[in-house]
């Protein structure tokens, strides 16, 4: 009877070992890569919040259509090394209201339209991911 582990077992399981390694690495990219896009599009999203808020201080006189402009984010790793560098682009195009239709206004009130002075501004960040530009887009109305 043998004892022991012959070499074409060894070399199997040296394969099978091999191919699960492989596996996992690929698995562990493409969470890699997931994690990457969350980031850049929260980062994007609070870019885009910020910018809202920026434009309602100036005050509504103030706010134009506008852009491009440009925000450079980095994201750090374990110690202190950058593991991620994105460049956003901003644009944004105001559009005047100067009368919002509203129906539940006018069920209260009989009046029809409500004279407000107003601006919606249509925000758009966008950013490089992997030889294609990804986008979000916000839209306020600023009074």
């Amino acid at each position: 009877m043998k004892k022991g582990f012959g070499l074409l077992e060894v070399m199997i399981s040296a394969v099978v070992l091999g191919f699960l390694l492989v596996g996992l690495n690929l698995l562990q990219k493409g969470n890699r890569e997931a994690v990457i896009r969350i980031r850049t599009r929260d980062a994007a999203q609070i870019i885009a919040q910020n910018f809202m808020d920026s434009l309602s201080r100036l005050g509504i006189e103030s706010i134009k259509t506008g852009g491009p402009a440009t925000v450079d984010k980095e994201w750090e790793g374990n110690g202190g090394k950058i593991i991620d560098k994105r460049t956003y682009t901003i644009t944004w195009d105001v559009e005047n209201i100067n009368s919002i239709e509203s129906s539940d206004y006018a069920r209260y009130s009989g009046v029809d339209t409500l004279n407000v002075s107003a601006k919606r501004v249509n925000l758009t960040v966008r950013w490089p991911f992997k030889n294609n530009n990804l986008e979000i887009k916000e839209e306020r109305i600023i009074k």
